[in-house]
C-alpha cells in the first residue's frame, strides 16, 4: 500500500513535524486592547492542535503598535506579553501540537483608527487604497529601530517557546512595501536595484537568526504575485527564493496579493480561483531547494494528496478550512473525508464577523471561536422533538439536539434539504454550498435524525403528536410588490430565477432589488447570456453583503456588461416600458422581463397554529425573522444545546 503523502513526517531545521499539513495565520482578534493573549485564544489553538494539525501559525503578531491592523490583535513588541504567549504555546504543546510566531509590521496596511497620521510608515509614500492612508516614508535611523524590533519580537517568541517563526515578505506588508518596485520608490541603499529593495527583509532575517540562534526554524512567507500593476510576478518571485536560499531560512510559505490593491487574492473569498497557486509554487520550490508551503483555497485532502505526490509542494497550508472544521487533519487520516466540513469561502462567519469587532467565528461552525464558552454536552433527560424545516437552521438544530441525545424527528416539505442553502448555492461560483448541505445531512443521519421529505406539517399534526419540543426552521417567503402595471408584463421572482422553476426565455432582463439575492440572480442571469439592467432604490448595492464578497461579485457583474442603476425607484410599469424616478427625474427602462428580488417575509403560518397551545415552540432563522444563514445556523445550535 502507498504511504499517503499527507502522512509522512517532515524536518524544518530542528523541529519535526508528523505531517504535512499546516494551519496558516489567520486574524482573530481575540486579544485585549494592549495585545495580551486570552482564553478565547489558548481555547481555540488547543482545539486545533487536538484535531491533528502538523504545525499552528499564529495570528499575527505586531512588532510595533503602529504596525497593528486590529484593535484587539495579538502583540510580541513588549516583555510584559511574553507571559501570555508562553501559555499559550504550553497549551498547545500539552495538547500534542506545535505552534509557530507570525510576526508583522503592516506598513501602510496598518489601521489608520489605530495609528496617528505621523506614525504611519512605508518604504515611500505610497497611497494605499484599501484605508487611504498615504503614509510617510521610513528614514535611515527609523528602518534601523524596525530591524531590532523584529530581532527582539523574535526573541520573545522563542523565549515564550514557540516551534518556528515565521516573517512576512508578502501580502503588500511592510517588508513587501520595500520589495515591491509599486511601492519603493527610494533612491537610497534601500531602493532602486533589486538587491536594494531586498536589503530590509535580509537585514531582518539576519538580526531575527542572530537573536534566536541556529536551531530556531524561520519560515519566511512571500508572494508567488501580486496582482498589482508595477508590483512583483512570479519572475521576482524566483529571484527573491533564490536569495532566500542563501540566508539560512528553512522553508517558504507561498501566497498572493496585498492588502492595499488585490486584497480578493490575500484572502481568496468565494468567486476567486481555487489552488491556482500550486504551479508557482513548484517553481518556486525548485528555484529555492526549500521546503515549500502553499496555500489558498486547497480545501479538500484529494487535491492536497495530489499537489504533494506531484512535487509541487511539501507542505499543505490550510487557514479558514481550519476555522470550519478543526478536525480536518484527524478525519482524512481515518479516511473520513465526507465528514469533513470543508470551508465555502464566504467570509461571512470570518472576515465579516472580524471587521465587525466581534472577532473571527464560522458561519457553518458555531463552535469556531467559542470553544472557551461553549460545550456541547448529552442531555441529562433525552426528550422527544420535531423539527420543522430542513434549511441551514433546523438541520443545525436537528444535528446537535440528535447529538445531545434527543430523539429528533425533521420534516421537510420539499423533495431535498438545504433551503436558502441550497438556493444560494445556484449562484455562479458558491458551489460550496452543497458540499455544506450534504455535510449538514450526513451529520444529521449519523446522529440519528428521522428526516422525512416530501412531508408538509401543519399545527394540528403538530399538536396531535404533543413532542417535548418542537422547533419551527419554516424559513421565509419572497416579497412580491404589486407595481402599478405589474400584472401587464412578464414577470417571475428571483428565487424562482435561481432555482429554476421558471425559465427565462427573453434577452434582457430587469431586475429590480440589488441585495444579496438581487445581485446573485444577476450573476446567474448574466452567466446565460441574459442581458441584465439591476436598479436599486438606495444608494448602493449589495449592502446587506460583506465588503470584500461584494467588491469580487460587482467586479464580475461588470465584466458581464450587467448595468446597475441605484437611486432608482420604480414608479409603475407597462408592458414594454418601466418608469423609474431617478435623483427626481424620470427614467425609462425598455424591458422584456421583469424580475424580483425584494426581499423575503417570515413564513410563521405554523407558529402561528402553535401559538397558545401549550407546547414548548422555538422559532428560529427566517421563520424568526429574515437574516443570513450566520444567524440561522447560530440560532438552530444555540436552541438545541438549550434544549
Amino acid at each position: 500500500m502507498n504511504e499517503d503523502p499527507l502522512f509522512g513526517p517532515l524536518q524544518l531545521g530542528s523541529l519535526t513535524l508528523p505531517n504535512r499539513v499546516v494551519m496558516t495565520t489567520v486574524k482573530l482578534g481575540y486579544a485585549t486592547e494592549v495585545g495580551e493573549v486570552t482564553d478565547r485564544h489558548v481555547a481555540f489553538y488547543v482545539r486545533r492542535a487536538e484535531g491533528g494539525a502538523g504545525l499552528l501559525t499564529s495570528e499575527p503578531l505586531y512588532v510595533q503598535r503602529n504596525g497593528r491592523e486590529l484593535p484587539s490583535q495579538l502583540g510580541v513588541d513588549d516583555d510584559r506579553l511574553t507571559p501570555g504567549l508562553e501559555r499559550l504555546v504550553g497549551a498547545v504543546h500539552g495538547a500534542g501540537g506545535r505552534i509557530m510566531a507570525h510576526i508583522n509590521h503592516a506598513g501602510r496596511a496598518a489601521n489608520p483608527q489605530l495609528v496617528p497620521e505621523g506614525q504611519r510608515i512605508s518604504a515611500s509614500n505610497v497611497l494605499c487604497p484599501a484605508n487611504r492612508v498615504i503614509p510617510r516614508p521610513l528614514r535611515r535611523n527609523e528602518i534601523q529601530v524596525l530591524i531590532a524590533a523584529f530581532a527582539e519580537a523574535a526573541g520573545r517568541a522563542a523565549a515564550a517557546g514557540f516551534d518556528a517563526i515565521e516573517i512576512p515578505f508578502s501580502h503588500g506588508y511592510l517588508i513587501h512595501q520595500f520589495l515591491s518596485p509599486h511601492t519603493n520608490h527610494r533612491d537610497d541603499e534601500y531602493g532602486g536595484f533589486f538587491e536594494n529593495r531586498l536589503r530590509f527583509g535580509e537585514e531582518v532575517l539576519r538580526a531575527v537568526r542572530t537573536r534566536v540562534g541556529p536551531d530556531l526554524p524561520i519560515v519566511v512567507r512571500m508572494n508567488a504575485t501580486d496582482y498589482v500593476e508595477g508590483g512583483l510576478n512570479i519572475e521576482d518571485a524566483l529571484a527573491i527564493a533564490k536569495s532566500l536560499s542563501d540566508l539560512d531560512v528553512n522553508a517558504l510559505s507561498i501566497s498572493s496579493g496585498t492588502m492595499c490593491e488585490s486584497v480578493p487574492f490575500c484572502l481568496y473569498p468565494t468567486g476567486t480561483p481555487k489552488a491556482h497557486l500550486l504551479p508557482m509554487a513548484a517553481r518556486i520550490r525548485e528555484a529555492s531547494g526549500l521546503p515549500v508551503i502553499v496555500a489558498g483555497r486547497i480545501r479538500s485532502p484529494s487535491v492536497a494528496r495530489e499537489a504533494l505526490a506531484a512535487g509541487q509542494t511539501d507542505l499543505i497550508g490550510l487557514g479558514r478550512p481550519f476555522l470550519a472544521d478543526p478536525d480536518w487533519v484527524r478525519k482524512a487520516q481515518a479516511g473520513d473525508e465526507e465528514a469533513i466540513l470543508l470551508c465555502a469561502a464566504c467570509h461571512q462567519g470570518c472576515l465579516a464577523e472580524l471587521r465587525k469587532g466581534r472577532g473571527t467565528h464560522c458561519m457553518f461552525n458555531p463552535l469556531s471561536g467559542r470553544e472557551s464558552e461553549i460545550r456541547v454536552a448529552l442531555a441529562e433527560e433525552p426528550r422527544r422533538v420535531m423539527v420543522i424545516g430542513g434549511g441551514p437552521a433546523g438541520l443545525e438544530a436537528a444535528c446537535v439536539a440528535a447529538q445531545r441525545g434527543h430523539r429528533v424527528s425533521l420534516f421537510e416539505q420539499q423533495d431535498h434539504l438545504g433551503g436558502q442553502l441550497d438556493l444560494a448555492a445556484r449562484a455562479p461560483h458558491k458551489e460550496e454550498f452543497l458540499d455544506v448541505i450534504r455535510y449538514l445531512a450526513l451529520m444529521a443521519r449519523r446522529a440519528g435524525v428521522d428526516v422525512h421529505l416530501r412531508t408538509r406539517i401543519t399545527a394540528d399534526r403538530v399538536i396531535a403528536d404533543w413532542p417535548d419540543a418542537v422547533i419551527v426552521a419554516t424559513g421565509g417567503i419572497a416579497l412580491t410588490i404589486s407595481f402599478p402595471g405589474l400584472e401587464s408584463t412578464r414577470w417571475l421572482l428571483a428565487t424562482e430565477a435561481l432555482e429554476g422553476a421558471v425559465r427565462v426565455e427573453s434577452s434582457s432582463v430587469f431586475l429590480i432589488g440589488g441585495g444579496l439575492v438581487g445581485l446573485e440572480a444577476s450573476d446567474f442571469l448574466a452567466a446565460q447570456g441574459k442581458q441584465v439592467t439591476l436598479v436599486e432604490m438606495l444608494p448602493e448595492v449589495g449592502a446587506d453583503m460583506d465588503s470584500l464578497a461584494r467588491s469580487v461579485l460587482l467586479k464580475r457583474l461588470r465584466e458581464q456588461g450587467v448595468v446597475i442603476r441605484t437611486n432608482t425607484k420604480v414608479i409603475r410599469l407597462t408592458r414594454e416600458v418601466a418608469i423609474a424616478q431617478e435623483d427626481r427625474r424620470e427614467v425609462r427602462f425598455p424591458i422584456e422581463t421583469v424580475v424580483l428580488a425584494v426581499g423575503v417575509r417570515p413564513n410563521r403560518e405554523l407558529a402561528d397554529g402553535l401559538e397558545g397551545s401549550g407546547l414548548q415552540t422555538h422559532l428560529i432563522g427566517d421563520a424568526l425573522e429574515p437574516r443570513k444563514a450566520l444567524e440561522a445556523i447560530r440560532e438552530g445550535f444555540q436552541v438545541a444545546t438549550r434544549l
